[in-house]
Formats: structure tokens, C-alpha cells, sequence
């Protein structure tokens, strides 16, 4: 069973993390596609690495569970908000620039900080 929540969890946030920054490259950005699929691929793996390190209980340092934290927290904002206010409201064009603008940061600050608090108990 264990190893079931950890495979889940891991490509959980593989795949969000990976939907979160495609996105916001591709809005944000004119970066090429090769380099948007590139960087997206690098940090989903990074989080879903974060993702099985956390579920087994092993260590990780500061740095990367700083970075998976806003990652993961960040693409769970941006995703509830983003997609949520095109599902539920679906007149107004304003909801997805509230993901965008204001939970997605929002997000990724506490994220980071939830993800040094994490890295600064185990310690």
C-alpha cells in the first residue's frame, strides 16, 4: 500500500507541476517549444523526485525542498484557480488571470516557505 501512495504521489506532482509550467511558459513567454518542454519536463521530474523522497521519509536539503515546495503548491493554486474559474464561471475571461496573477505567486511564496520549514525540521 505504501508503495502505491508513493508512486501516486510522485506522478501527481509530476503531472502538475508539468501542466503548471508548460502553461505559464507558454503564456508568459516565446520561448521555442523545444526549450518550453524542456524546462517543464526538468522541474515536473524534479518534483516528482521531491514527491518520493517525501512519501519514503528520506532526506532532502534545503534547496530542493524549497524549490519542489513552491513548485508543487504553486501548481496546485494555479491549477484550482485556473481552471476551476473557467469550469465554474464560465462568462467572465477576468478568472483565469486571477490564477495566473494572484494565487500562482501566492502559491509559490508560501510553498517555499512550507518547503523550508520541511527541509529545516528534519534537520
Amino acid at each position: 500500500m505504501l508503495s502505491f501512495i508513493k508512486i501516486l504521489a510522485s506522478f501527481f506532482s509530476f503531472l502538475l507541476v508539468l501542466f503548471f509550467i508548460s502553461t505559464i511558459l507558454t503564456i508568459t513567454s516565446n520561448l521555442p517549444i523545444w526549450l518550453n518542454v524542456t524546462v517543464s519536463l526538468a522541474l515536473a521530474l524534479l518534483s516528482g523526485w521531491f514527491g518520493w523522497q517525501l512519501t519514503s521519509g528520506q532526506r532532502t536539503g534545503k534547496g530542493i525542498a524549497i524549490v519542489s515546495g513552491a513548485l508543487i503548491i504553486g501548481g496546485i493554486s494555479f491549477t484550482l484557480v485556473f481552471l476551476g474559474s473557467m469550469a465554474i464561471i464560465k462568462d467572465t475571461s477576468q478568472g483565469p488571470l486571477v490564477g495566473i496573477f494572484i494565487a500562482t505567486p501566492l502559491g509559490l511564496i508560501l510553498g517555499a516557505i512550507g518547503g523550508y520549514r520541511y527541509a529545516a525540521s528534519e534537520i
